[in-house]
């Protein structure tokens, strides 16, 4: 007899096969018939896990971004702000274009925002968990003393959407280069406030 996976094992082959499957069909024709026969279950087993094609979609998404999270714990444990925030910088970028499957599944996810409640809540709160790491960052910058008083909340926001934006661009643009966009980051993010001792 064949021994049985783990709980978290067996979800994170389902989620890596539906995301392959979302991206091959494209949301709307992707079934969850498609998804267990990629993973390797039964539909029933499948409907075990997840009780619909949309909370495969939204815990598909809740599964990447925890790369995200991680990235953001590292840059917590850097010696200074300034540091901690290029840090994240260079490693979200960096974490999205060397994992072209999980940024198209990502744009694919944003077509569906609007359409579906529960991924739009779970995109609401993505953003408002991502906009605070990025806040208490300046804000720590500010209060340690290596940036100067500005309004922090407009930096993170701006942060946040200048990052998400810049994807796109490097996807479509082969000339932009990484080191030239963290160059250019560090100028508009970090230089622009930052108390040059």
């Amino acid at each position: 007899m064949v021994p049985r996976k783990p709980r978290e094992e067996r979800i994170n082959e389902i989620i890596k096969a539906a995301i392959e499957v979302f991206l091959e069909k494209g949301y709307e024709n992707t079934t969850m018939e498609a998804i267990a026969q990629k993973a390797g279950v039964s539909k029933g087993g499948l409907y075990h896990y997840f009780p619909s094609k949309d909370m495969v979609l939204v815990f598909a998404n809740e599964k990447i971004s925890e790369k995200v999270t991680g990235i953001m714990e590292s840059a917590q444990k850097c010696s200074s702000m300034r540091e901690g925030i290029m840090h994240y910088i260079k490693s979200y970028i960096r974490y999205w274009l060397e994992n072209p499957k999980e940024t198209a599944f990502l744009f694919l996810s944003i077509a569906k925002i609007l359409e579906k409640p529960e991924l739009l809540k779970y995109y609401q709160q993505y953003t408002v968990d991502y906009v605070a790491f990025l806040e208490g960052a300046f804000t720590m910058g500010v209060q340690q003393g290596e940036f100067k008083e500005h309004d922090v909340r407009t930096s993170a926001i701006t942060l946040m959407a200048a990052l998400d934006g810049i994807l796109s661009y490097m996807i479509f643009d082969e000339v932009l280069q990484l080191e030239e966009v963290l160059q250019n980051f560090e100028e508009k993010f970090i230089k622009s406030i930052e108390i040059v001792k």
